[in-house]
């Protein structure tokens, strides 16, 4: 099957059958706002007059909050008995330092979940090529442990690469073979890729055949790639290509144009943009399962 066809019938499923694509995103909207809330709550309650969220959201600096605790500090030191006001602002600027920190890891662990959550609904409604409500739950359910240890394996993979890679940077920089650091930065994300890819495409072979081994289905994903790497790879790079070509869409045409004052407009414009990058996930997914389907058939 061309790849070309593959991705245009995913793309056709992603947006065809549009139900994955919106409970997606409600789940995705909740775990956003779980996270956010508390910080954007927390920067309001006690940065107050010292500190804005409207300036930081406009334009973080750093300065803006290690200047209440540098005028603590100089108070200390000069032996002078900091002001209420100057402990208040320094606990402010700690407290929201730390939120935004907890936010941000708490975010890195959490992200993978809804894929591992919904991923088997999302993949067995494009494999079936319609969707009930019914088999969408069971399908989450069905394929949920299985996925769930596909991402942990896939982190301490994913990790093991990343490390590696750094290794081998850090290497160059110290023997101060400049020339190869391009290559290196090139190998390194070329096995990332592929490693995240094997991962995929062992999701959409797991449930395409009905199997909650996730060492089996990788095993088969694996194997695949190996007799196939031109089409799985282009399915996977292409519609890739597009998800990650919307980031500088939106940062560096949409975002500029729109006032900050215009708090309404910048929240849908950032949901949209949201909403943009999961559809095309999603259709990489339908795409990848469209590509599976066919080399079976084939």
């Amino acid at each position: 099957m061309n790849l070309t066809q593959a991705i245009k019938d995913g793309a056709t499923s992603a947006t065809r059958i549009p139900a994955p694509l919106v409970i997606s995103f409600v789940v995705y909207l909740i775990v956003a706002l779980v996270l956010t809330v508390p910080v954007t709550a927390a920067m309001n309650a006690w940065v107050g007059h010292r500190l804005t969220a409207r300036d930081l959201a406009r334009d973080f600096d750093g300065m803006l909050l290690l200047e209440p605790m540098v005028s603590a500090s100089a108070a200390w030191q000069a032996d002078t008995p900091p002001s209420a006001e100057v402990m208040a602002a320094s606990r402010a600027a700690a407290t929201t330092l730390l939120a935004m920190l907890a936010t941000a890891l708490v975010a890195m662990l959490v992200a993978p979940l809804p894929n591992s959550v919904l991923g088997g609904g999302v993949l067995l409604t494009y494999v079936e090529g319609r969707f009930v409500w019914r088999r969408f739950l069971w399908g989450a359910w069905h394929w949920l442990l299985s996925f769930f240890l596909l991402a942990i394996f896939f982190g301490v993979c994913a990790t093991i690469v990343v490390a590696l890679g750094a290794i081998a940077l850090a290497i160059i920089e110290a023997l101060q073979v400049r020339l190869l650091m391009i290559p290196a930065l090139a190998v390194t994300g070329l096995v990332y890729a592929v490693v995240a890819m094997t991962f995929e495409y062992a999701r959409v072979i797991a449930v395409a055949e009905g199997t909650r081994n996730f060492f089996r289905a990788l095993g088969r994903a694996a194997v695949l790639i190996a007799r196939q790497p031109m089409r799985t790879f282009g399915v996977y790079a292409l519609t890739s290509a597009v998800g990650l070509a919307l980031i500088p869409l939106y940062a560096n045409v949409i975002a500029p144009i729109i006032p900050f004052e215009w708090v309404w407009v910048a929240v849908l414009a950032q949901q949209l943009y949201i909403f943009a990058r999961l559809w095309a996930q999603l259709a990489r997914w339908a795409s990848e399962a469209t590509l599976y389907r066919q080399m079976r058939e084939g």
